[in-house]
């Protein structure tokens, strides 16, 4: 955390079941605009690749903010 009693935030993939990546938001807002902007790359390739290589609608990805401990 930053230490001034912000809160932070993470982007959880539930699909995959891991994080999206290590990056930490200030605002539950700047990981809903990762989000939106992740999800506009798999629309443009047609397609979301799962861990486990299924090929799946963009639509069904399910990405999720979560708080920071």
């Amino acid at each position: 955390m930053d230490g001034g009693g912000g809160m932070e935030y993470q982007l959880f993939n539930e699909t995959d079941q891991l994080m999206v990546s290590p990056e930490i938001f200030n605002t539950k807002e700047k990981a809903e605009a990762c989000a939106h902007a992740l999800r506009q790359r798999f629309v443009v390739q047609g397609y979301y690749l799962t861990a486990l290589g299924t090929r799946i609608k963009p639509e069904y990805v399910k990405l999720v903010v979560v708080l920071v401990d």
